[in-house]
């Protein structure tokens, strides 16, 4: 097991950063409402340890373990646990409702999932702005709102590379769905993915927490 980190593993890290800084703005964005009980009188949720599709907790060894060796994996598993740990006692700090977040990574490290799940109804989940028809015409960066399953999404798309001759595609720079559902909601930001397949995911994380 190579000790050196491959071009994948690189990407990923990028991509974890990119996508917990865009889930940590959709999360502050959607305003959820405060309850009265407090968390502490909540039951933890209990994101699971993996999802569908080969992905794994950030914070355990085995995420990294295909691509560095034990003690580097254990090293960079440690992070994302105190990273977890915080970003958990964040949320409790600001919202009086139980919550949790949970960083996930595909086989490869090519994919990040950044889930985050509360025990209250979901507020506005909406992009910063709609894009329409035009500007998708003119190759710029947009940004739509679409239902999938039981699931909202923000789908944004790069703009088109007028260097490179590149129109803009259709693969996603970045999702974030949400779903919600009386007094639960589960959302989850990840760079690249179609809006089904992460749908696949917030479901997959709420059958787990229901």
């Amino acid at each position: 097991m190579s000790s050196t980190p491959s071009p994948s593993t690189t990407r990923w890290t990028g991509l974890l950063a990119g996508v917990v800084v865009l889930a940590l703005l959709v999360v502050f964005a959607v305003l959820l409402p405060r309850t009265t009980d407090g968390a502490g009188a909540e039951e933890p949720l209990g994101l699971p340890d993996t999802l569908p599709g080969g992905y794994t907790a950030a914070d355990l060894d085995e995420a990294f373990a295909g691509q560095y060796d034990a003690d580097q994996a254990e090293t960079l598993s440690g992070r994302q646990a105190s990273s977890r740990e915080h970003g958990d006692d964040v949320l409790a700090d600001v919202y009086d409702h139980a919550a949790e977040t949970r960083t996930y990574a595909s086989e490869d490290l090519s994919t990040a999932v950044f889930v985050q799940a509360f025990r209250a109804p979901g507020g506005a989940f909406a992009p910063e702005t709609i894009s329409g028809e035009d500007a998708a015409a003119s190759g710029a960066a947009t940004q739509e709102l679409v239902r999938e399953g039981d699931a909202i999404c923000i789908v944004q798309r790069p703009a088109a590379d007028p260097t490179a001759g590149a129109p803009q595609g259709d693969a996603p720079s970045y999702v974030a769905c949400q779903r919600s559902e009386d007094e639960l909601t589960v959302q989850a930001t990840a760079a690249g993915l179609p809006a089904e397949d992460l749908v696949a995911l917030v479901d997959a994380a709420w059958d787990a927490v229901a």
